[in-house]
């Protein structure tokens, strides 16, 4: 590949790129674990893209300052290429699972390999196992160096791997087109390891990494922000898509307990952490196939796909053990609890509102005779 072609590909990674950070930075909402990880991929794409052209501008060029750029360009983009693939499993991670307590627990792990083999990169410079720029300022890239390809398949592996976890354990992974991402940078990496001297690799994440995002832009229209469960209008898609399946489907209803007392003694921020926490509680999978969704307010979905009502009542079981769990070893000011109702969605006779009719009138008579049974109990103190 020439110097032109190679030019021409980092320069369209880099426009790709940069359109994609402008429109996120105008769009921007929250800051949190999840948004940093993506935003910190897309500044090292960013910049290798500006890089790698350096490096091939300056290859056999004489003197200290070409060899210099030469060798610390080349080692900034596996840098890249190690740190960014790292950062893409973290985020997958958090978007499909939505459990921070798991990332830590997780990653923490993972970031020791990982910083053994930045570090080695580094050393790199000083003893050339993995590439180095001869006394004529032309760069070899050693056999060892195939060890960061293994390795950037690996993320890919895991990162996949994830998806399909998620995707078993709920049935559906939707707004994470994971292989719009994976296929370019994938190609695009097998293609510049195969065939030493071309540069396919940043022009292939620019691809992927803005394919992804477009996607994942339906999250906006389709989740809820506070909670990052699905929000009415995708309940609205699912149970049109539930009328047209042979599956069986429950509904369930849940309606946090002392939610107003909680907002008026500790304030709004602390309710909203409440639902959040509640919103992490129904995120973590069921034994049956399910789907949360934030309905108004303090009120709450699962959809199940399940034969029996057996079925139906273990995840409303699993539910209260999972608050019971929170409070006994949570340190917030406030204790989680639900008044729960289920029903069955009668596929060719139940639409959207006949549907949440049932379940509602469900919730509310499972809340009526609780808030008898505590009156009782009061009484008789």
């Amino acid at each position: 590949m020439n110097f032109q072609a190679i030019l021409i590909a980092n320069i369209t990674g880099f426009i790709l790129i940069s359109f994609l950070y402008i429109s996120r930075f105008i769009t921007r909402t929250k800051s949190d674990t999840e948004e940093h990880a993506f935003n910190a991929m897309v500044i090292l794409a960013l910049i290798a893209c500006a890089v790698e052209p350096l490096t091939f501008a300056v290859d056999g060029v004489p003197g200290p300052a070409a060899k210099w750029t030469n060798l610390l360009g080349n080692t900034y983009l596996y840098y890249a290429n190690g740190v960014g693939s790292f950062l893409f499993c973290m985020y997958v991670d958090l978007s499909l699972f939505h459990d921070r307590d798991r990332l830590k627990s997780i990653y923490r792990k993972l970031a020791i390999p990982v910083s053994v083999l930045l570090l080695s990169l580094f050393l790199n410079i000083f003893f050339g196992y993995y590439f180095y720029v001869d006394a004529d300022n032309v760069y070899h890239r050693q056999p060892s160096i195939y060890i960061f390809y293994v390795y950037l398949m690996l993320c890919a592996v895991y990162s996949l791997y994830l998806y399909l976890s998620c995707k078993r354990e709920r049935g559906e992974v939707a707004f994470f087109p994971i292989y719009m991402y994976l296929v370019p940078v994938i190609v695009s990496c097998v293609l510049q390891m195969i065939f030493y001297g071309i540069s396919l690799a940043w022009l292939g994440t620019a691809i992927g990494v803005v394919a992804l995002y477009m996607s994942l832009q339906n999250q906006k229209t389709y989740k809820d922000s506070l909670t990052g469960l699905y929000n009415r209008l995708y309940l609205e898609h699912i149970v049109y898509v539930m009328n047209a399946s042979e599956d069986i489907y429950y509904g369930i209803m849940l309606d946090m307990d002392h939610f107003k007392e909680i907002n008026d003694t500790f304030g709004h921020s602390v309710g909203d952490q409440a639902l959040m926490d509640v919103a992490v509680l129904m995120n973590r999978p069921f034994e049956s196939r399910s789907r949360a969704f934030r309905y108004a307010g303090d009120e709450f979905i699962v959809l199940v796909k399940t034969d029996s009502e057996e079925g139906i009542c273990k995840v409303e079981e699993q539910l209260r053990a999972r608050a019971a769990v929170f409070n006994e070893n949570g340190d917030r000011p406030y204790q989680l609890s639900f008044s729960m109702g289920h029903a069955r969605f009668v596929r060719g006779m139940d639409d959207e509102d006949s549907f949440l009719k049932k379940i509602d009138e469900a919730m509310y008579k499972n809340k009526r005779l609780r808030h008898e049974r505590e009156e009782d109990i009061e009484k008789k103190v």
